[in-house]
């Protein structure tokens, strides 16, 4: 309950009061007098509403410069995709329709419509050499000098090895070559028969 001056008055007792007042007002401002009054306001006409385009959720992000080449990354904050557009080309259905440096604004164009973004809140800075990835040198091993016993032993595993191909290869034509006899001499038998 409130408490005024003189009176005390219930919550109930107010919102009954307005509730009344709204409905006299509703009822006395909705019909048509034949004594004038309050007249019906005409219909209003449909407000065309502009579909949202996706012009409105881009940022521009930046640009760069390669041989003379110019593209801007614009953001698209309402799919989170990031968009590289050429100056004098076109990446999916957007293009940069102008560019501005001293007002530093651009106008982008998709789907017949366009939008000027502002680019003064990012600072362009140019580069002065091409930016070239550096290799890693190359980490070199340290050269480890071998005693003589063991470059000894080293080139006597090699011609050990060796040894053993120029054997191993000598018993094998030794072995062709008897195959190719023993078939020689099968001809000939077979040709006598």
């Amino acid at each position: 309950m409130f408490k005024t001056r003189r009176h005390r008055i219930s919550k109930r007792g107010i919102f009954g009061a307005v509730a009344i007042l709204c409905l006299c007002s509703g009822a006395f401002g909705q019909h048509d007098s034949p004594f004038g009054g309050k007249q019906k306001a005409p219909n209003p006409t449909p407000v065309a509403t502009q579909t949202p385009s996706r012009l409105s959720d881009l940022e521009f992000t930046g640009l760069f410069v390669v041989q003379g080449e110019v593209t801007f990354s614009l953001y698209d904050s309402k799919t989170k995709l990031s968009l590289w557009i050429p100056q004098n080309g076109t990446e999916d259905g957007f293009s940069i329709s102008g560019f501005d440096d001293l007002d530093s604004k651009i106008v982008v164009t998709h789907g017949g419509q366009s939008r000027e973004i502002a680019i003064n809140e990012n600072e362009i800075i140019a580069l002065k050499q091409t930016v070239r990835p550096t290799a890693k040198p190359a980490v070199k091993k340290p050269v480890v000098q071998k005693d003589p016993e063991t470059l000894k032993k080293e080139e006597e595993a090699r011609t050990f090895v060796s040894d053993l191909l120029a054997s191993s290869l000598a018993r094998r034509e030794e072995s062709r070559r008897k195959r190719e006899e023993q078939i020689a001499n099968a001809r000939r038998r077979a040709g006598r028969d």
